[in-house]
């Protein structure tokens, strides 16, 4: 007589989460995935509100499911610089330390999937490939960073603007970026304001706008509103950006 093997039925949160196949938790397949969604707590943050702050201890880890967080790092002189952005399937907080590095603060509504640093690392001993898909994922954080060093260090304010619209583009719409015009029609939602998008730059507002406005003068992109962007010439955009196969 064939033994019946009892049916597993993923969680619904997990069944309906935009960011499943996309999160680290995508390592675990359906019968195992309830080892995270039994030591998960979903909770919500509005925007504006600070959900990590620099140097202070923090039992915080969690996966973001939707929304936008801005990752800043302070001078002893006050002086603030926006370091990073995490969005969908981003992990926040640190699973090696309970201190830190830097302060963060939700710019929209904030979903996330939280969990205890043990009961995790209990998940990730008996799962290696769960431990695999967070060195990606730091790796990856990693190469983006070294990427923004040269960005932020060598290329000029217009290639800066167009590298900062073209990331956000490729966020919103994950292998946009290597489209062509004909196929690349999208809408960019630009979470932070303009004072933001120049801190994060190392630019001035005046010089972010006025290289905005030029890219909208010359029929690259189009401003319908104050927080959205459509790319119209997505190909000039990436020359502009300094964009290359491989990138």
């Amino acid at each position: 007589m064939t033994e019946l093997v009892p049916e597993v039925h993923l969680d619904l949160r997990c069944a309906n989460c935009p960011v499943r196949h996309h999160a680290i938790c995508s390592a675990l397949d359906t019968p195992h995935i309830h080892e995270l969604t039994d030591i998960m707590t979903h909770r919500h943050f509005c925007a504006g509100d600070e959900v990590l702050h620099q140097d202070e201890t923090s039992q915080l880890f969690a996966i973001i499911v939707r929304g936008i967080v801005k990752l800043t790092r302070m001078l002893p002189d006050g002086r603030e610089q926006i370091v990073g952005l995490l969005s969908g399937s981003d992990i926040l907080g640190d699973i090696e330390t309970a201190v830190s590095h830097d302060s963060a603060q939700c710019v929209t509504d904030v979903e996330v999937c939280c969990f205890r640093r043990k009961q995790f690392e209990a998940v990730l001993e008996k799962h290696p490939e769960l431990a695999h898909h967070l060195l990606k994922k730091a790796s990856a954080n990693l190469d983006e960073a070294r990427d923004w060093m040269m960005v932020l260090g060598r290329l000029g304010a217009m290639e800066k603007v167009a590298r900062f619209i073209l990331w956000q583009c490729n966020k919103d719409h994950p292998g946009c970026i290597h489209q062509t015009s004909q196929q690349a029609k999208q809408v960019v939602h630009m979470p932070l304001k303009r004072e933001e998008i120049a801190g994060f730059l190392g630019m001035t507002i005046e010089t972010v706008s006025r290289n905005m406005s030029k890219l909208r003068a010359d029929g690259i992109i189009e401003m319908p509103n104050a927080k959205d962007i459509r790319i119209t010439d997505i190909d000039r955009l990436r020359d502009i950006a300094v964009i290359y196969e491989g990138n």
